[in-house]
């Protein structure tokens, strides 16, 4: 592709940040012009290989560096007002899912959001996948009457990620990657219930405090519905998978292959022509304004968090919760 140079910022640099790092290099017209982390260290570490510019306070270089775009890799509990101050100055945001632990902060983000115009794209990754795309495409225009999703894995050495007041737990910060592509290929979800259990397998580990296992029950305004079990006690052990039941058929997504069986009874599309990473997309978006090319935006993102959140408090206050009752009506309905 060509067009104009896109001068990039960085607030957090640990973690996936590194993967988006990578793959920026290898775009030409990607300049990562300045980073930003509270570890100095890391950041310098970062940042040598681009020239960039070193920052340890996010509005310092938000109001010095002059950027045409902000990638924003911190924790759920971590945003703060970021987003807001990079909205204010039309600066186009790439954030990490998820956009939040805190809805009120995200919601107010989305509304200077929308107030400036910009660009958002979330981390959504599987929907620029061969496979999710092939699942969004076949089931496009028929009844799912029901979906089973489950990601058992186990637990991340980040100190912060086995908090449940900072992570959310694994619903909230990992099988939101699920639980977003359940969203894409199947429609909006309505209400969620769900069940969880605590200090069972993880008794012996003070420092754990995120569910062990999550159980969660989804309904679609389509009326289909979905169940989700998740859990961070499998360790190497761990597994996923993604099934959905239709007339007469099954299918099933194992990575980017897609199943339909019995054979013949739906026609399955065939896989994608080469697509952009998430990172390319995102550049070229901003280079050429072109909000198409971004698949999960700002508002969209919300409502996944507002999904995953919606469940731990289902949870703990034992009653089925409305999407709508935790993000609001009008942010509930703008993207219909």
């Amino acid at each position: 592709m060509a067009g104009k140079t896109v001068r990039i910022g960085f607030v957090g640099t640990g973690g996936i940040a590194g993967a988006h790092l990578r793959r920026l290099a290898e775009i030409p017209e990607a300049e990562i012009a300045a980073l930003c982390d509270i570890d100095e260290a890391r950041v310098k570490q970062a940042a040598a290989p681009f020239g960039a510019a070193v920052y340890t306070d996010a509005k310092k270089m938000i109001g010095e560096a002059k950027l045409d775009a902000l990638y924003v890799c911190v924790p759920p509990f971590a945003h703060g007002d970021v987003e807001i101050l990079a909205a204010d100055k039309g600066i186009h945001l790439f954030v990490e899912k998820p956009v939040n632990l805190y809805l009120d902060q995200a919601k107010k983000a989305w509304q200077h959001i929308k107030k400036a115009g910009i660009l958002t794209q979330v981390g959504y990754t599987l929907r620029y996948l061969p496979g999710p795309m092939r699942l969004k495409a076949f089931l496009t225009g028929k009844e799912v009457g029901a979906a089973h999703i489950f990601r058992w894995g186990g637990l991340p050495g980040t100190p912060w990620w086995r908090v449940y007041d900072k992570s959310g737990g694994q619903l909230v910060e990992m099988t939101t990657h699920q639980v977003d592509l359940l969203r894409w290929a199947m429609g909006e979800v309505e209400a969620v219930a769900a069940s969880y259990s605590f200090k069972r397998l993880h008794r012996d580990d003070a420092s754990t405090t995120v569910p062990d296992s999550q159980a969660v029950l989804l309904r679609f305004k389509s009326g289909a519905a979905a169940t989700v079990s998740t859990g961070c006690a499998a360790g190497k052990a761990g597994q996923g998978g993604m099934y959905f039941m239709l007339k007469d058929a099954k299918a099933v997504l194992d990575g980017d292959t897609l199943t339909v069986s019995p054979e013949g009874v739906y026609e399955v599309p065939p896989a994608p022509a080469e697509q952009p990473s998430i990172d390319a997309a995102f550049v070229r978006a901003v280079a050429s304004n072109q909000p198409k090319l971004l698949r999960s935006d700002f508002r969209d993102a919300l409502i996944t968090a507002a999904v995953t959140l919606a469940a731990n408090r289902a949870a703990e206050e034992g009653r089925v919760i409305h999407v709508a009752e935790l993000v609001g009506e009008e942010i509930y309905r703008e993207g219909q």
